[in-house]
């Protein structure tokens, strides 16, 4: 039989069968007096086994010495595929649990879904999209940087400030600084930043590095959020911004 016949009895294609003869898994016939490969029903055998071995999810480079062997025990070989099929069920079974957490609080699947329940609470509480999108960019950077132990100190933050009656207040503030103008009068930049440094300053109380001592607001975070802070925000919402951090590092003891 010819390469299309042999690939077709096999349910594969002519280029899985180049592949597997690059390979060395299947080796190439001789050709006719017409220059075209004849394969026999051995080739179609071998050509099966090797799609049964495959479908196990042995790696190509381990199927012909498995193949080959006469041994019958390839325990070894089995029970190494079932810990990394045991380990792929595991994190599926996380990815599809997170996306349910996504899909119920109904937030965007590029949020950290540890979060996706206060996205959710602030959206409903409408403080205005620029400050959700702000707040969701800074959660995606805070999340990849704190890493799994972190990102615990930050959802207890997000608990506190989406509390009842806490919520309402933040929120106000979060309108406040997202209609401030650009040119806005030092004592309304001023006032603005005591009511945040006031309200917030409570809210950051315990909120530490994975390490249980690093504050979060501080190191290479820092940088990075100026570095956003720069191109998201006007003149006056800057002010505003780096007189809560004064404050905030006035604050006396841990936080």
């Amino acid at each position: 039989m010819r390469s299309g016949d042999l690939a077709s009895l096999a349910d594969v294609t002519v280029r899985t069968l180049r592949h597997y003869h690059r390979i060395g898994i299947l080796p190439e016939p001789g050709r006719d007096a017409s220059g075209y490969r004849r394969y026999t029903i051995h080739d179609l055998i071998r050509l099966l086994r090797i799609r049964r071995l495959a479908a196990l999810g042995i790696p190509l480079d381990q199927v012909a010495s498995v193949l080959d062997s006469e041994e019958r025990d390839h325990d070894d070989l089995l029970s190494g595929l079932e810990r990394e099929l045991d380990a792929q069920i595991a994190r599926l079974t996380r990815q599809k649990a997170l996306l349910g957490v996504i899909r119920e609080h109904r937030a965007s699947p590029d949020v950290p879904p540890e979060l996706a329940r206060f996205f959710e609470t602030f959206a409903l509480a409408d403080a205005s999209p620029a400050m959700n999108r702000i707040d969701r960019d800074q959660s995606v950077l805070l999340a990849h940087l704190l890493g799994e132990e972190g990102i615990a100190q930050l959802t207890g933050f997000y608990e506190r400030i989406a509390a009842p009656g806490v919520i309402e207040v933040v929120t106000e503030l979060a309108r406040r600084f997202d209609r401030l103008e650009a040119d806005a009068d030092p004592e309304v930049t001023g006032r603005l930043a005591d009511d945040f440094a006031g309200r917030i300053g409570a809210l950051v109380t315990g909120l530490t590095g994975p390490d249980g001592q690093a504050d979060l607001l501080d190191g290479r975070l820092l940088g990075l959020f100026d570095q956003y802070m720069n191109d998201a925000l006007n003149p006056a919402q800057k002010i505003v911004i780096a007189r809560v951090m004064e404050r905030l590092e006035a604050l006396p003891g841990p936080r």
